[in-house]
């Protein structure tokens, strides 16, 4: 059995027992999995095929698709670190925590947070239609953590616009150690126009707390539909208002993993449940078959 630490977590080493070995993969073709728990796992379903993935089943993050999340002014990365051990790939997972900051770096903030994103990997790792599917886990201890799976879009809208007139995708937010998760797009239409319930924009879903989950999320030409474990959970439509800001979708998103503390969101930071990570097995994108 993985050795598990005072948190709940699997620690690096491995002693013998009892980890699930995942025998095959999702569709013909995929190369082997490594070894993961396997307690929650979801295909895409019938009419899908494998386009691109990253099953972090190395010993160090792909740098050629990844890139670490700057610190900026915004609540999700004000206290985002390079500091390497925020990011971490072992045992088949990407780990992505946020710890007590202990001054090695200079950083003035009482609390650091990793992150990674592709806006400059391959076209081939972003996603316009299709399906992805991350499955990930949370810890249920930790007072002020805010993990997240998102999608921003890679390249201005028709009128040269960036956010949030691209579009955002919130996959998946969870804050605190709540046992739901929250399924929310941003765009200039619900976020500057404030038309946020024309369609609903966000929705939450209940999740194995504390355990392994497969979040989903499939932009088709009329709808953008959330699963949780393979089942549907929302869905937002395309409407046929005449308004082009409804729906910026269909051109290339790419793909933010990352840690935050803090914030007006998420509310206060209690220290002593720090460290916090959030892990994640793998993130696949599907194609719809011709």
């Amino acid at each position: 059995m993985t050795s598990i630490d005072s948190r709940g977590f699997p620690g690096a080493a491995a002693a013998a027992g009892t980890l699930a070995l995942v025998a095959s993969c999702l569709l013909s073709g995929c190369r082997a999995m490594a070894a993961a728990p396997a307690r929650a796992d979801a295909g895409p379903g019938p009419g899908w095929r494998l386009k691109w993935s990253d099953e972090f089943d190395g010993t160090a993050l792909d740098t050629n698709v990844w890139q670490r999340c700057k610190a900026g002014v915004s609540d999700w990365n004000r206290h985002m670190s390079a500091r390497p051990d925020l990011v971490v790939v072992r045992d088949g997972h990407v780990a992505i925590r946020g710890v007590k900051n202990d001054g090695a770096d200079k950083d003035r903030h009482p609390w650091i947070t990793g992150g990674i994103q592709n806006r400059h990997g391959p076209a081939v790792s972003h996603m316009a239609y299709g399906k992805v599917l991350v499955r990930a886990r949370f810890q249920d201890h930790q007072k002020g953590a805010w993990p997240a799976l998102w999608m921003c879009g890679a390249y201005p809208d028709a009128k040269g616009r960036r956010w949030p007139w691209n579009g955002e995708i919130d996959i998946v937010e969870r804050l605190n150690g709540d046992a739901f998760v929250h399924q929310t797009v941003h765009t200039g239409w619900t976020y500057r126009k404030k038309r946020s319930k024309e369609p609903v924009n966000s929705a939450t879903a209940p999740i194995v707390n504390g355990d392994w989950n497969v979040y989903g999320l499939e932009i088709a030409p009329d709808a953008l539909i959330w699963s949780v474990n393979g089942k549907e959970t929302f869905r937002y439509p395309k409407t046929d208002c005449g308004d082009p800001d409804q729906w910026p979708f269909g051109s290339p998103f790419f793909f933010l993993l990352d840690m935050q503390l803090g914030g007006k969101w998420v509310g206060k930071v209690d220290t002593g449940t720090l460290p916090v990570e959030m892990q994640i097995d793998y993130i696949r994108i599907f194609e719809k078959t011709p």
